[in-house]
């Protein structure tokens, strides 16, 4: 049985799978199985695997989301660790390898991230995040998401621990997770760019007001459901969610949606008051 499964969950990528797969076959740390999870595909994705079945174990389903995809990798590992990789991102040769390390050298910790470069049509463009945590992070994950799923191994133990993907979300359950093991376990922190994180016009996270939306549904999940948050948690969460109340807000505004801005705007109001003269800088429609 391999010590590290590598979970890719595709859907509709036949452009840039193979290259994906192929940067995680060029790994020094060799203890590996890539399962890839076929989230209902309708291109060339399955013909642009076929190379590399004898490498992978592949599996299809029907489509469900991002945050499906990555439960049915999850289900289908024995390994003691899951290693994440988005279906159009890319790994450098010691990324596992590295990680690996870390965990050997802090048996304590649970995760392990790493810093990624983003780049478009192979140049490079930044280097995220600029500053990385290692330990009890949690409160330091609330103020800002800086955790990139592609460069995530995680103890199985810690997944069980906290439960799956919340499928409720289509952009947001990353940050859910992260925020829930952080809650429970440490985590190490890679100073090094171990993965290139692809940019295109396609992006999920390119949908603003989309993001906005999730953001804020993380939080009062989080808000809502974590019995044990002490006070300075509680006080971020209330900034973090009225902010984003007042983003929300201002979205549906600019969409005409003046009833339900309103909505937002009040929440916003009863987490934070003090947002009321933010709210009056608006010059939201009435």
């Amino acid at each position: 049985m391999p010590t590290v499964n590598v979970i890719i969950h595709t859907y509709n990528n036949e452009k840039f799978i193979a290259e994906t797969v192929e940067s995680v076959l060029n790994q020094t740390y060799k203890d590996y199985e890539i399962i890839v999870v076929d989230d209902g595909s309708v291109d060339g994705t399955r013909d642009a695997l076929m190379p590399y079945m004898q490498k992978i174990r592949y599996h299809y389903k029907e489509n469900g989301g991002i945050a499906s995809a990555k439960n049915a990798g999850i289900n289908l590992s024995q390994a003691a660790f899951v290693a994440f990789l988005d279906h159009d991102d890319l790994w450098v040769p010691d990324k596992l390898q590295l990680q690996m390390e870390c965990f050997s050298e802090n048996p304590q910790v649970g995760l392990v991230y790493a810093k990624y470069i983003s780049f478009r049509e192979g140049k490079e463009l930044r280097t995220k995040p600029e500053k990385g945590y290692s330990g009890w992070i949690f409160k330091e994950l609330l103020a800002k998401s800086f955790i990139q799923t592609s460069t995530v191994v995680v103890k199985k133990e810690c997944l069980d621990a906290v439960g799956p993907y919340d499928e409720s979300f289509s952009l947001g359950d990353e940050y859910d997770m992260f925020l829930r093991i952080s809650k429970k376990f440490q985590c190490g922190f890679i100073d090094k760019g171990l993965t290139r994180y692809r940019v295109h016009d396609t992006n999920a996270s390119n949908n603003d007001f989309l993001f906005d939306n999730e953001n804020l549904g993380v939080y009062k999940k989080i808000y809502n459901n974590f019995t044990d948050l002490d006070g300075e948690e509680k006080k971020i969460l209330r900034k973090r969610i009225a902010r984003y109340s007042m983003k929300v807000a201002e979205g549906l505004n600019s969409q005409g949606k003046l009833e339900e801005s309103k909505e937002y705007q009040k929440e916003a109001l009863s987490y934070l008051p003090f947002y009321k003269r933010i709210t009056s800088s608006l010059n939201f429609k009435t």
